[in-house]
């Protein structure tokens, strides 16, 4: 048992254990439990009580004493003293919860008074977890502070595993996709002017392995949201579905792959189009693959009802194998790992539930197999209706093939900022060979160099969004015009996902594309933004 000690008051002031200190902001690498009471006697022996290898002891003598503690180290819990002079135990708790860094502190108060209700309840409302009545208790004492430090270990494992996640997802976002922006930019320009059979063979395959690659790396950064945050984030905008399908009807087209397409009923509503264009993308591609030679794949849009649309996108061939009908919209279920990760009509359920939709399917030998989307027409945090983020003034459906081939080839003096050498010249060698004079600079600082000390007048800037040392790209941006003074037009590449958008920098008089970026989507809005300018 330990006696409480009375006597005379100590002056206020603050004792640490002999563990190392640590610098501010940091945490120890172990759990740290603060003892304060203004009896060093008390701090002695009840440090004499708890001390182990487990964890570190930190002791204050004082509510101010503590309070500097708390703003230096991360503390698994506090063990206060009720009564202390000049700021008693309910006085420095209240203080915790109302600092972010101490609010959730589990606190548990040590009196020498007997139990009171409406004392002990008083205790409770300012943040406490537990009360401690002296004398205390030694195996009491400890049972509770291995709870409450096998929490924080806890605590700690998940921050460690929270930080290698993001690492993870930082290498993907930026450090893999700036390698495909180069080998892809470099393919398609290689192809653009190669002459031989076998050369241009060759650069298609490095092309369709790249784009695989991305594939991967997006559906690979897709799982990990929704393994760590319970579902993908969308951000819907007013469009016309009709669109989006003629979106993927090209994209196929391209590849020589022809769809059928069928469009009934009210094509309008509000969803994120980059995820349907995922989601469309993934079907159509999957139907594609699985259908034989000349068979045609269909994409139909029903939009006969009011609250939501119906697509089917129906391949003839062979069925789903029965073994993976029961898991088909589940990760890693094909079996088929030369096609890719498996993942995709995992994402595809996600993209449309995270829609307030149902997908489902119907499979067999003798008429193929068919994917049946419930689409809801709006959804929660809808663009008010009218407002088209993505088409603004938008075409008629029967104009959506319009494309940079239908607009006057422009040329225009091009400044290209990022970091990493590869992606700059890549982008330099695709854009001088379209006619275009280039202007590079590897950070903002260089770039404003370019416009400052070398009197350049870019026509637009291409730039990344993460550049070194911390800098954004809208920013560099915004510093350009103001040089310039003109609105110029910017072309914002990043790594990063669609769904952390909403806490990017807005930037006017802009796009954003996703590294690596679809050559012909660049190519085409760089044209756009040149034949605005030039009618301005």
């Amino acid at each position: 048992m330990m006696r409480a000690i009375e006597n005379s008051s100590n002056p206020s002031g603050r004792r640490r254990s002999s563990t190392p200190d640590f610098d501010s902001g940091r945490t120890s690498k172990l759990p740290v439990v603060l003892i304060v009471d203004d009896f060093a006697e008390n701090l002695i022996a009840m440090e004499a009580l708890l001390r182990c290898d487990s964890f570190d002891i930190v002791t204050a003598q004082s509510g101010r004493a503590a309070l500097d503690i708390l703003l230096d180290r991360s503390v698994a819990l506090a063990i206060i003293d009720v009564n202390m002079p000049e700021m008693d135990g309910f006085e420095l708790a209240t203080l915790m919860r109302g600092v972010e860094k101490t609010r959730y502190v589990p606190i548990v108060f040590v009196t020498a008074h007997s139990p009171d209700v409406s004392r002990m309840f008083k205790g409770y409302e300012v943040g406490a977890v537990d009360y401690l009545f002296k004398p205390i208790d030694e195996q009491v004492l400890r049972s509770k502070v291995d709870v409450f430090v096998t929490l924080e270990r806890q605590r700690q494992q998940l921050l460690q595993v929270e930080r290698t996640r993001e690492m993870f997802v930082g290498i993907l976002g930026h450090d893999l996709r700036n390698p495909l922006q180069s080998i892809l930019t470099s393919a398609e320009r290689s192809l653009s002017n190669a002459q031989d059979d076998d050369l241009r063979k060759a650069l298609q395959l490095i092309r369709q392995s790249g784009h695989r690659m991305a594939r991967m790396i997006d559906q690979i950064l897709d799982l990990t949201r929704i393994r760590m945050g319970g579902g993908l984030a969308i951000r819907p905008a007013a469009a016309n579905f009709r669109r989006v399908v003629e979106q993927i009807a090209d994209e196929f087209s391209g590849r020589g792959r022809a769809l059928r397409l069928a469009f009934d009923g009210d094509m309008d509503g509000a969803w994120d189009i980059d995820r349907i264009l995922q989601l469309l993308s993934n079907l159509v591609g999957n139907a594609v693959e699985h259908s034989p030679p000349g068979v045609a794949v269909t994409l139909r849009i029903d939009g006969g009802a009011r609250e939501f649309i119906v697509i089917h996108v129906c391949n003839g061939g062979r069925g789903v194998p029965r073994a993976l009908r029961d898991a088909l919209f589940e990760p890693f279920a094909s079996s088929d790992r030369m096609r890719g990760l498996g993942l995709g009509l995992f994402i595809c359920r996600q993209i449309v539930l995270a829609h307030g939709g149902a997908i489902e399917f119907e499979s067999d030998d003798l008429r193929g197999t068919c994917f049946r989307i419930r689409l809801p027409r709006r959804c929660a945090a809808e663009t008010p209706r009218g407002v088209d983020a993505r088409w603004p003034e938008a075409p008629r459906c029967e104009d959506a093939h319009f494309s940079a081939s239908a607009r006057p080839s422009r040329k225009g003096v091009i400044l290209v900022v990022d970091d990493d050498p590869d992606v700059r010249d890549s982008l330099e060698l695709l854009l001088t060979t379209e006619g275009h004079d280039v202007l590079a600079a590897a950070d903002g600082d260089a770039a404003t160099k370019i416009v400052v000390g070398d009197r350049a007048r870019p026509d637009m800037v291409i730039i990344d969004y993460h550049l070194p040392n911390g800098v954004v790209g809208p920013l560099v941006v915004r510093r350009l015009r103001e040089l310039l003074n003109r609105d110029l037009p910017a072309l914002v590449l990043s790594g990063a996902a669609a769904d952390e958008d909403s806490a990017r920098i807005p930037l006017q008089n802009s796009e954003q594309l996703g590294k690596p970026a679809d050559i012909e989507r660049l190519l085409e809005t760089i044209q756009r933004f040149l034949a605005d300018s030039a009618a301005s």
